[in-house]
């Protein structure tokens, strides 16, 4: 598979640093700014609500359906203002969520889709590619992502009109030194040593501590963006010619990729199906699920995080609030505690497998047996 496979006809493609600054991008090449509102997932990273308010605009949160992790045409419908400037849809896990109703409730109120695919490459609604079928997208391929380059952001459209307006935006756009590129394709070498099971969670500590405390390392959110509402310095920068190479290359298997993780999917299945107490990944008629992770819903998710730890399983928490991985303060980022009530109970109950590598079938019932 190519770009040109996966993309349709007529679809043009822009390269930036990191996903978020696509969306960016996108945004204000929408003219979204001062005043405008944003529909966003109330279960999302808070890179997503972060680049709207860089725009000048405010995030405003749709809640999700708690057996797809997705927002609805309901849910977004509820959130919809006069001020509506676009909507954002997520595919989350890897799951597109149902567009063919919020793509209808959009064309009514004539407000453009987003799809969020940063999860989803490669995952499919009703037979068409995610990314292809609402008026924008952008993917990311950061360190676990479907295709990964250590970071890195796709801006994808077919109109010409938005895709001369993202070109604009981005001409203003910086190129990454070639020492930070250097830095990020050498850690893109030594992330596999993060797969084993008793390296992950020490290497997992030791790069956030290098990233957000020292920025010793290429990462994905330093502290200041973490904490404040202000764009960062080098957000605005283009992907590197290394990394688009990489993706290109990494793009061209998709498919086997893909299948891997949908056969990890199943394997875990077959055996979590055997076990009581939690909730497996569902898959409705419309979509075919990429499985970029697996979610499980559990009873208690500190106890399974901890005993994952102990048994040394890697294991993901997303995510651990509706704007993840922040936990306080969410209010600057326009989100009111209690607004988003389906997301704030996935948030407490919901861990994910990673499906890139499968968890040996005995740890995987030690970790989830007896649970309650």
């Amino acid at each position: 598979m190519t770009d040109q496979s996966y993309f349709p006809e007529g679809t043009q493609l822009f390269w930036f640093w990191k996903g978020r600054a696509a969306l960016n991008a996108i945004l204000r090449a929408m003219e979204v700014g001062s005043g405008d509102d944003v529909v966003v997932p109330g279960f999302t990273c808070f890179v997503v609500p972060s680049a709207v308010v860089y725009t000048g605009a405010n995030p405003v949160y749709a809640d999700i359906d708690p057996d797809t992790y997705n927002v609805t045409a309901s849910t977004v419908a509820r959130v919809l203002t006069a001020k509506t400037k676009a909507i954002l849809v997520q595919n989350t896990f890897g799951l597109s969520p149902d567009l063919e109703p919020i793509l209808e409730l959009a064309e009514r109120r004539r407000v453009p889709v987003i799809e969020d695919c940063a999860h989803g490459l490669g995952s499919s609604y009703r037979g068409r590619n995610c990314g292809t079928l609402t008026h924008a997208a952008f993917f990311s391929s950061q360190w676990s992502k479907p295709i990964s380059t250590g970071l890195g952001g796709l801006a994808t459209t077919s109109d010409p009109l938005l895709a001369a307006r993202i070109k604009a935006v981005l001409a203003s756009f910086a190129s990454p030194t070639f020492a930070r590129e250097a830095l990020l394709l050498l850690q893109v070498l030594l992330r596999p040593l993060a797969d084993k099971p008793e390296l992950h969670y020490p290497l997992i500590r030791c790069y956030r501590f290098l990233t957000q405390e020292w920025g010793l390392s290429v990462g994905s959110s330093t502290n200041r963006e973490l904490t404040t509402t202000d764009m960062p310095p080098l957000y605005e920068l283009t992907m590197g010619s290394r990394q688009k190479r990489l993706f290109m290359s990494r793009l061209a298997a998709i498919d086997q990729a893909l299948k891997h993780r949908r056969r990890v999917a199943a394997y875990y299945d077959d055996i979590l199906s055997k076990i009581k107490g939690i909730e497996r990944p569902r898959q409705p008629e419309y979509a075919l699920h990429g499985m970029l992770r697996y979610p499980v819903a559990v009873p208690n998710k500190k106890k399974v995080l901890d005993k994952a730890m102990h048994l040394k399983v890697p294991l993901g928490d997303w995510f651990i609030s509706p704007l993840h991985p922040l936990t306080r303060g969410l209010e600057k980022w326009g989100y009111i505690a209690g607004s988003c009530p389906c997301s704030e109970n996935a948030c407490r109950h919901t861990v994910n497998l990673f499906t890139d590598h499968a968890v040996p079938a005995k740890k995987l019932e030690s970790l989830f047996s007896g649970i309650g």
